[in-house]
């Protein structure tokens, strides 16, 4: 699986400056069908378990849970940026997230393209991290078993993923 590899090959700063950086928030463009583009500022919750976005005028629905992601791709290379193929974004400012039981893509511009790249490092991280789970739930629970102090945690949902791959 191609997050086991992402999740091996990152130090534990590295993914927690990804995570700061994605809980801080990113204005990104985020595209759709019949428009030119949205934009909204991208963040990942304090539980690291959704993406939000705001401004939304459905913001219960703003948001994609991290346990119903299927992958993320670089570039444009959904049909939503096929759509939007006049050449006016930059491939490394752009990636897809699949979510749901339909693949739908969420299809994003960031401004720079090391944006881009803390994002699909940081939800390939994510993805690999839940990908043993039987959901978001018993993360949680393993979350409050442990100490309070943030890192000890991520370090400790680290090794118990590493401990059932291997």
């Amino acid at each position: 699986m191609a997050e086991l590899e992402v999740c091996r090959n990152l130090s534990l700063e590295k993914v927690e400056r990804c995570m700061s950086v994605m809980q801080s928030g990113t204005q990104m463009v985020k595209l759709k069908a019949g428009s030119k583009g949205l934009v909204r500022l991208f963040y990942l919750d304090e539980h690291r378990s959704c993406i939000r976005w705001k401004p939304s005028r459905k913001s219960e629905k703003a948001k994609i849970t991290i346990d119903s992601l299927y992958k993320v791709t670089e570039g444009g290379q959904s049909d939503i940026f096929q759509r939007h193929a006049d050449g006016s974004f930059d491939q490394a400012c752009c990636f897809t997230v699949y979510h749901g039981n339909h693949m739908e893509s969420l299809d994003l511009v960031t401004s720079n393209a090391e944006e881009a790249r803390t994002w699909i490092t940081g939800l390939g991280y994510l993805m690999a991290g839940i990908s043993d789970e039987d959901s978001l739930a018993k993360r949680q629970r393993t979350h409050d078993q442990y100490p309070s102090d943030k890192s000890l945690q991520f370090l400790f949902l680290v090794m118990t993923n590493l401990q059932k791959k291997f």
